[in-house]
């Protein structure tokens, strides 16, 4: 079984890496933040006019500290599990689709992991429960003094969490900006990052 969980502060990559190695194999999507938007998305659109699920980065930047404040008091009564609880029986019940059949090809995708915080939090969930493995996305620029400018957590709740959940993954991605058309972007990244990891994967199953 495929199983991975994509972690990363926000505008590291954590999308458009799922989406190029989407392009390569087949992939199932899941993620815990989804949950958080829907079940807030009525509250955002009428007091903001945001809708949470379909808005862009300016406008989701300006709501951020509303889902994260809602997200964390969920987290906080139920010891990391609630947005867990949320999406873990439909992976499971796609999993058990793909043991039936007998097709383990296609991967499923966790796009936001963002905790290990608790004892049987995000990151314990995914590799003891499910038995996947955790990849660690961040995306650097270079300064004028040749060093690596990485784009930094959002907020005091990424902040404190990303550097445990990069020392928990399993594969790390440190990615430099890539600048040029989409179709040149897309084949760098796969050559530089999706085919590394597609091979690693490879040896691991």
């Amino acid at each position: 079984m495929k199983i991975i969980g994509i972690s990363g502060v926000a505008g590291a990559g954590k999308d458009f890496f799922f989406e190029n190695l989407n392009k390569k194999v087949e992939c199932k999507r899941f993620s815990l933040g989804d949950e958080l938007k829907k079940e807030i998305q009525s509250y955002c659109l009428e007091s903001f006019g945001i809708d949470p699920t379909n808005c862009s980065r300016e406008d989701k930047n300006l709501i951020r500290p509303c889902l994260v404040s809602h997200a964390s008091i969920k987290r906080k009564k139920t010891e990391g599990r609630f947005w867990i609880e949320k999406v873990d029986k439909r992976i499971k019940n796609h999993i058990f689709e793909q043991v039936k059949t007998g097709d383990m090809s296609e991967y499923s995708c966790i796009t936001d992991i963002r905790y290990n915080q608790y004892e049987k939090d995000e990151v314990y969930w995914l590799k003891e429960e499910l038995n996947g493995i955790l990849i660690h996305v961040s995306q650097f620029t270079i300064g004028s003094n040749k060093r690596k400018i990485f784009v930094p957590p959002a907020n005091e709740e990424e902040a404190s969490q990303n550097e445990s959940l990069k020392k928990e993954a399993d594969y790390i991605i440190e990615c430099e900006k890539f600048i040029g058309s989409q179709s040149k972007i897309q084949n760098l990244y796969f050559n530089m990052v999706t085919k590394p990891f597609l091979n690693f994967m490879q040896k691991i199953n």
